[in-house]
């Protein structure tokens, strides 16, 4: 038995391509010499029958199937486009055959009998539709399967992302030193400013709930994330005073695009552990979303600068790059760079339509 995952796509369709042509040319040869007796004139027109279909169907794959993309369409233009294609296909593939046979291969027994050309070339047309008409929905079964294959693989990656990120999410935010070092930010203000307190509790008890719910939804609006963001920045902002200050210019029309949960809040937390705590007089964030062309553009900028040594990267942002991938494929993409010699950029796009 073939193992699929293990042969390259490119040469599993050579591997069809080829066999199945010759099985094409051995058995329709085979039938025909059975009925009418052998002659080598046969195996001649059945042979260029053959090279001929071989070389039309794969110019056919690559440059009308994939250069125009024939996935993306309904099953009812699909269904259409390949009867079409293949109607017309097999007339072009019978006004080739049939003069070169004629011309290389004549067989005896048809020079003492009336010959119409018309016919000959309907029949074969039809007859020849029927083969090109089997090889479509042979290659668009085969490209099914492997869609379908391909999609269980990425529905496990990104299941698999998701619980590295909760993971991370659990370490990060409900480890004992983040929760006890808000709670005693909060008691030191439960006497010096009660409701500062009270909204202290709030966000703590936001950020926790969040932390954990999250893990059941591969997609949070982005006004959600950035409220459970702020439940993060202001915890922060006590330990940190005046050393941290954060600013958002949200545009409205973004608010309910969708994102991986904690996208925002490992891109927060990064500035700050690894640009803002370095600083001695802190520094600031800036959050910002916008659309851009055909995508959602989300920005982090931080005080700071990236460490050679680094390069900016971790587990945690690796994993949400990884998740705009899977989720919104090729059209995401994660990056970290200096904006400039005071500010780090951290951006990830997503497309609007997707």
């Amino acid at each position: 038995m073939i193992d699929i995952d293990r042969i390259n796509k490119t040469k599993l369709y050579w591997m069809f391509q080829g066999g199945g042509w010759t099985l094409f040319f051995i058995l329709f040869t085979a039938v025909i010499l059975y009925f009418i007796g052998f002659y080598w004139e046969i195996i001649g027109t059945y042979a260029t029958t053959t090279v001929v279909g071989f070389t039309m169907t794969h110019l056919f794959r690559g440059y009308v199937i994939k250069k125009k993309n024939w996935a993306k369409y309904g099953i009812f233009k699909l269904v259409l486009m390949v009867g079409f294609s293949s109607i017309l296909m097999g007339l072009l593939w019978s006004l080739i055959v049939i003069p070169i046979s004629k011309l290389l291969f004549p067989l005896e027994i048809e020079q003492h009998r009336e010959y119409n050309w018309f016919i000959e070339i309907i029949l074969t047309s039809v007859n020849l539709s029927f083969t090109l008409l089997g090889w479509q929905l042979l290659y668009f079964v085969f490209q099914l399967f492997f869609n379908f294959r391909r999609s269980e693989v990425e529905k496990w990656k990104l299941e698999a992302a998701v619980k590295d990120a909760e993971l991370i999410a659990l370490k990060s935010q409900i480890n004992p030193h983040f929760i006890f070092n808000s709670l005693n930010n909060i008691r030191s203000l439960v006497v010096e400013n009660p409701e500062r307190a009270r909204d202290m509790i709030t966000h703590l008890s936001g950020l926790l709930r969040y932390s954990v719910q999250f893990n059941n939804k591969e997609k949070v609006s982005l006004e959600y994330e950035l409220e459970i963001v702020q439940n993060y920045l202001n915890l922060e902002s006590i330990q940190f005073e005046d050393r941290l200050q954060y600013k958002l210019e949200i545009k409205p029309e973004t608010l309910e695009m969708k994102i991986p949960p904690m996208a925002i809040q490992l891109l927060v937390e990064n500035a700050i552990k690894h640009g803002i705590a370095d600083l001695p007089g802190g520094g600031k964030i800036k959050i910002r979303s916008y659309l851009e062309n055909d995508t959602m553009a989300v920005e982090v900028i931080n005080t700071g600068q990236l460490k050679a040594n680094t390069g900016g990267t971790g587990i945690g942002l690796k994993n949400a790059s990884d998740r705009l991938k899977l989720l919104f494929g090729k059209l995401s993409d994660l990056k970290i760079e200096n904006l400039d010699h005071q500010n780090v950029l951290a951006k990830f796009t997503i497309p609007i339509n997707y």
